[in-house]
């Protein structure tokens, strides 16, 4: 009953991770292409950059490959969210297969750490690489670079599955050991 219970609500987390890799990517997309709640996200970020004593916002239009590349800098921090939705996934998809402590799962645990390590870098260039991207066309501007605390959590929150990760790999080495010890 319990291996049961473990295949309906793996498969169910499957699915929802699924349904989320999709969604992510959609839903960026659209912040950027469509006035997503009456606004242009792009725009209106070029505009808040150029809001300075002697620029005119109106003087700098956002052009098609600016927003192209703009589109593309704001998909950054979803591509590694969806990698990371990936790895849950494909953990799932082996818990719902009854592979519980492999080194596979072991891996997998490792690669989401890792991605968490990775989103801290990702979230601390992205603005500023918004900001330049989007004033090419421009004047010059300074871009700024900020940290906060919850960017430190999701550091923290990766580093501490990369050593659960660790634990686990050396439990499992151990526990093989032992089943090879008469």
């Amino acid at each position: 009953m319990i291996s049961n219970k473990l295949e309906r609500s793996s498969m169910l987390i499957e699915w929802l991770l699924l349904l989320a890799l999709l969604a992510t990517p959609l839903i960026t997309l659209l912040e950027v292409w469509t006035p997503f709640g009456g606004a242009d996200l792009l725009q209106e970020k070029l505009n808040t950059i150029l809001n300075r004593p002697g620029i005119n916002p109106a003087d700098y239009p956002l052009h098609f490959p600016t927003r192209l590349l703009g589109t593309l800098v704001q998909l950054l921090p979803d591509l590694v969210f969806m990698m990371m939705l990936w790895q849950l996934r494909q953990l799932f998809r082996s818990y719902r297969a009854g592979l519980l402590f492999t080194f596979e799962q072991i891996r997998r645990y490792r690669q989401i750490g890792l991605l968490l390590c990775v989103t801290f870098v990702v979230e601390l260039i992205h603005l500023p690489l918004l900001d330049t991207v989007l004033t090419m066309r421009g004047p010059e501007v300074l871009g700024t670079i900020s940290l906060s605390t919850s960017d430190f959590r999701v550091l923290l929150a990766g580093l501490i599955v990369l050593a659960l990760a660790l634990v686990m790999r050396e439990a499992k080495l151990l526990a093989d050991e032992q089943q090879l010890t008469v």
